[in-house]
């Protein structure tokens, strides 16, 4: 069965320039990836892929931690966890997936990255879209 890629909806924009645009990326990253992994049996092209998405989701947890941290954002501790733990699965997934290299196991993967994603951007990062907007100072 082949990948339908995910498109980008304005559903998705939380109207944070930065933030929208990183996400956009991150969405055809993930999109990139499952196309990737179904089309290769290169265990170290499949490594990378999966090492380019961990360090594309580091730069954009620390871009945004760095936005958050500047708006007086009372939720940052919290936010910081929840971006710890998914590195951490992340990493989970990458060594398991490195050892159990199976079209299951790529399914369970993009499974996961698409639901952690649409869950945390439009739950978790609404949270701070919704605070940046009720604090914004008039002109």
């Amino acid at each position: 069965m082949k990948h339908q890629p995910i498109e980008w909806k304005h559903d998705y924009e939380l109207g944070i320039e930065d933030v929208d645009f990183q996400h956009h990326c991150f969405l055809n990253l993930i999109n990139r990836l499952f196309y990737e992994l179904e089309k290769t049996k290169d265990a170290n092209y499949r490594n990378a892929l999966i090492n380019e998405l961990s360090a594309y989701a580091k730069f954009h947890f620390i871009s945004e931690e760095n936005m958050m941290y500047r708006a007086g954002y009372p939720g940052l501790e919290e936010h910081q966890r929840i971006h710890c733990e998914l590195i951490e699965k992340i990493s989970n997934k990458e060594s398991y997936f490195w050892v159990e290299q199976s079209l299951h196991n790529t399914r369970v993967l993009m499974n996961f990255l698409l639901n952690w994603f649409f869950h945390h951007t439009l739950n978790e990062d609404r949270l701070f879209a919704n605070y940046l907007n009720s604090n914004e100072k008039p002109d």
